[in-house]
């Protein structure tokens, strides 16, 4: 999976859970459902049969991507509301300034 894996600047420790321990054993399982899920996540397949390393990598790399698109998603949102009042506010001004005009 040397796509998906840049130069690396540290190898960490961290504290895994069953949970967790179970879904990288599915990731490592050559075909389903969560193979097909992470290869669309990330753009491209793991290897053929994964070591435990690269399956961890993938499941952060899937995670930030997750994260990326949830902070964008909301800025979009946030950027598409505050537009929505400016746009608001102009359609305001341009009425109070045709009536103010309409009235001379």
């Amino acid at each position: 999976m040397s796509s998906l894996i840049g130069k690396s600047v540290a190898r960490k420790s961290v504290p895994v859970t069953a949970e967790d321990t179970r879904a990288v054993e599915r990731l490592r399982e050559p075909a389903g459902a969560y193979r097909a899920a992470i290869a669309e996540i990330l753009g491209v397949e793991l290897s053929a049969n994964p070591s435990e390393a690269e399956v961890l990598q993938a499941l952060i790399e899937a995670g930030r991507i997750a994260v990326e698109e949830k902070v964008m998603t909301s800025g979009y949102t946030a950027l598409a509301a505050a537009r929505g009042d400016e746009d608001r506010e102009h359609d305001r001004a341009m009425r109070n300034r045709r009536r103010g005009s309409s009235e001379d």
